[in-house]
């Protein structure tokens, strides 16, 4: 929530920045910046709203929750930063790129991309740091947190601000090298290269991310240690005997599903299965807090088996 906000205050800031200068110099560049920056400031909203949305109690018509609710909006957010920011930007740099004209009053560019440079350093040093405080509380390493984490809030924020520095180092040579007379046309193409480079930028980084949410979204199961932790722990009980089946999907960032078939022993009596389940599924949740809800499917050793092989994991 902390990285979120600071990134939906900065953004909301430097996106007026932006759109003032780029009115004072008429520079693709700077307006390509703009927009991104629009984009970022809607998807910290779509973020928010996500994260409103996403702990609300199951009901009927949603017994499993609506933890996916993060999932969504952050695949929202992809299709924005794509749609609003890569496709404009691409498209005001090719139009510059056909009428090139210099832009002006280039102190306006450059004072605005250093004071956006500074407030999206913030923006990330703090999504940096709340990361690297959730990686520490998982006791792993900041990278391995990153591939590892199914949180997509956390990932769009970062990678958000990342092409956002990446977008005003872009922006900031275009600007110099036309201001310089680089190049044929005076430099005047440099700027709508610019504009073109950014776009490309946005684009790699909603592809990036729509791919992560759709994963998500189809039901991506947890990773290989929590799959390894979760079945451990049940065959760690002296009454199981095989874990024939184990199913896990994610219904949110920090909620396990968890569908497993398990072989007891044979000489079991009904009292014995019963407490046998309720103490392999504390065991479960205690070696992963993350699993919210497990369905356990039992038989005795000597029952056969499923016919044909079935998966580990599904996702």
């Amino acid at each position: 929530m902390l990285a979120v906000l600071g990134a939906l205050f900065a953004n909301a800031l430097i996106t007026v920045l932006k759109f003032v200068a780029a009115g004072f110099t008429g520079s693709s560049g700077m307006m390509a910046e703009a927009l991104h920056s629009l984009a970022d400031t809607t998807n910290q909203i779509f973020l928010l709203l996500g994260l409103r949305f996403y702990n609300r109690p199951a009901s009927e018509k949603h017994p499993f929750g609506y933890g996916k609710e993060r999932f969504f909006w952050s695949f929202i957010a992809a299709i924005f930063i794509f749609g609003v920011g890569a496709t404009y930007a691409i498209y005001e740099g090719f139009v510059k790129l056909y009428h090139p004209h210099a832009p002006g009053n280039l102190k306006w560019a450059y004072w605005v991309l250093a004071i956006s440079f500074v407030l999206e350093s913030a923006s990330i040093a703090t999504a940096i740091y709340q990361e690297m405080r959730e990686a520490r509380h998982a006791g792993v390493s900041f990278g391995e947190y990153l591939r590892e984490s199914k949180d997509p809030t956390a990932k769009t924020v970062l990678f958000e601000d990342s092409a956002a520095l990446v977008g005003i180092v872009i922006a900031a040579a275009g600007i110099y090298l036309t201001e310089h007379h680089t190049g044929p046309g005076d430099g005047a193409y440099w700027d709508g290269l610019a504009s073109i480079s950014i776009g490309v930028v946005l684009a790699i980084v909603a592809f990036v991310l729509a791919r992560s949410s759709r994963g998500l979204l189809l039901g991506e199961a947890a990773t290989e240690k929590v799959r390894g932790r979760i079945h451990d722990a049940i065959l760690s009980h002296p009454n199981v005997c095989e874990v024939v089946e184990l199913l896990t999907m994610h219904l949110g960032p920090k909620q396990i599903l968890i569908n497993a078939h398990i072989n007891f022993r044979d000489e079991l009596e009904t009292d014995d299965i019963e407490q046998t389940i309720n103490e392999v599924e504390q065991n479960v949740k205690r070696a992963e807090p993350m699993v919210d809800m497990i369905f356990l499917e039992t038989a005795r050793e000597s029952e056969p088996g499923p016919d044909k092989p079935i998966p580990l994991h599904i996702g």
